[in-house]
């Protein structure tokens, strides 16, 4: 291969299963409302949310960007990187509501109403959902080219073994 791809999405994969695990954590929040919000897990929420969102904006933008080219035209790909940049910067303002929401909740002195708070955890998970959806399916993507550009490489290999 011309330029190494990274292939390893581990870490990243963690991140997308601690945020799926707190959307479901949220919708199990929004769908009971009103009830009682354990303010310890509030906590562990709102304090963790943004870091481990930078932390997966991070590890998108070192590990995917660079391998957009796999899958797409040189054309397309300035083009894709600045819409995934935008709905990174999207996901924070939401991300941040949500975590003074929670803080606020476990402290109970949320001025929200229960509607309102419901509204909030579920235009915030549902929009995670789904940007973990898109990437997920670009890794997939890019994964299957790697493996295309591998098996071509070694059948290139093997033709020019046989050739000498």
């Amino acid at each position: 291969m011309k330029n190494p791809i990274p292939t390893d999405f581990t870490e990243l994969e963690s991140c997308y299963g601690q945020l799926m695990a707190w959307c479901d954590v949220l919708q199990a929040i929004a769908d009971f409302l009103p009830c009682h919000i354990d303010e310890s897990l509030c906590g562990r929420i709102s304090s963790g949310l943004i870091p481990l969102l930078l932390t997966t904006h991070e590890l998108e933008e070192r590990l995917i960007s660079s391998g957009l080219g796999l899958i797409m035209e040189a054309s397309d790909k300035a083009d894709a990187a600045e819409r995934r940049r935008a709905g990174r910067m999207f996901d924070r303002g939401p991300a941040q509501d949500v975590a003074v929401t929670l803080e606020t909740l476990g402290e109970g002195r949320c001025r929200l109403s229960w509607e309102a708070v419901g509204y909030q955890l579920r235009s915030f998970f549902c929009s995670m959902r789904g940007h973990i959806r898109s990437e997920r399916e670009i890794i997939r993507l890019m994964q299957r080219a790697v493996e295309a550009e591998r098996a071509r490489d070694l059948t290139d290999a093997i033709e020019q073994t046989e050739a000498a």
